[in-house]
This record gives structure tokens, sequence and C-alpha cells, in this order.
């Protein structure tokens, strides 16, 4: 009887450390744009001092202000591009701004992460680099 109490215990020990080891559900992305043709996802890793980020594409601009910023750290832009065109990306900084420009076509899917003050394209029509 009293090795099936310390059983329970343990195995009660267990069960809580495993819920308190459980890792932060992961945010959901904010999506930004209207149309479907070019989807466009930027992760950011360190949104400190970060002001606003636009993108910009076929003469609209989206703007995504500090407080969106703070409160998300993954941003998908979506926009029509029947066929081919360019799009821009811009994180303004305190004391800096960083921007590309970049050539899409219908049904591309550009992925960027905004590390160390660096915009880099992890992928950018499902090929994954």
């Amino acid at each position: 009887m009293r090795s099936l109490k310390y059983f329970l215990i343990f195995i009660s020990a267990i069960f809580i450390a495993g819920c308190m080891n459980t890792p932060e559900k992961e945010k959901e992305p904010l999506i930004v744009g209207n149309g479907n043709d070019v989807v466009v996802t930027l992760k950011v890793d360190n949104n400190k001092n970060i002001e606003k980020i636009e993108f910009s594409s076929n003469g609209n601009i989206v703007t995504i202000n500090k407080t969106e910023i703070i409160v998300n750290n993954v941003f998908i832009y979506n926009f029509e591009n029947k066929g081919e065109g360019t799009f821009k990306t811009c994180i303004y900084k305190l004391n800096d701004t960083i921007c590309t420009v970049s050539y899409v076509e219908r049904g591309y899917t550009p992925q960027m992460e905004f590390v160390k003050d660096s915009l880099i394209f992890t992928d950018f029509i499902g090929l994954e680099y």
C-alpha cells in the first residue's frame, strides 16, 4: 500500500512538471493586404525599437504600427499581382530604416526574416533555401 502511495505521488509530480514545461502557444500571424496572388511572410526576430513596418506593391501601401508589432512577430502581406511586378518591405527603427524591393510573379510566396537589422529571404517560391 505504501509503494502505491509513492507511485501515485511520483506520477503526479511528473504530470505537474510536464504541464509547467509546455511551450507557450505560438501567436497567430497578423494578415494584412488584399488579394491572394502573392503572399509575403515576414518573421521578426526582435521587435525592439521597431516603429513601423510597411509593405507596398502596385501603388498600395500597408502600414503596421508599433502597437501591432509589439503583440505579433509574424506578418503576412497578401496582394494582387496578375503578372510580373515588385513589392517593397521597409522596417522603420528608431535610428534606421531597412528596406528591400523584390521581383515577384503571381503564385510566389516569399518568406523573410528580420534578424539583427537585416531582411533575409528564407524562401521565395516554395523551394526553401
